[in-house]
């Protein structure tokens, strides 16, 4: 009877720690491990609306400047605390008109 409690014991926590170590890994038990912040994606539009608000790249402050430059040649930029006051919109820039995205995984 003693071995056969002892194997249960074994096979139990054998257990336990396999769910606990799938649960960490998935990030359901530690939500933060898999969490990512938002991005900016900017593509260029070919069918913008004629009401479309359209921001010039040069209204923009230099701080979602560089966050557009980022994301223009990464595709997407992270926003790393930076600020971005267009949203889901167009911006001119260069006499090409881009559609941005705000990406949240």
């Amino acid at each position: 009877m003693p071995r056969r409690l002892g194997l249960f014991a074994i096979v139990s926590l054998s257990l336990v720690l396999f769910v606990v170590v799938f649960l960490f890994a998935t990030g359901t038990l530690v939500p933060w491990s898999n969490s990512c912040g938002q991005s900016l994606g900017v593509d260029p539009a070919d069918d913008v609306p004629a009401d479309a608000d359209v921001v010039p790249y040069d209204s923009l402050s230099p701080e979602e400047q560089a966050l557009f430059d980022d994301a223009l040649s990464e595709s997407p930029a992270g926003f790393d605390d930076r600020r971005w006051s267009v949203g889901n919109g167009y911006v001119k820039k260069d006499d090409t008109t881009y559609r941005t995205s705000i990406l949240v995984c």
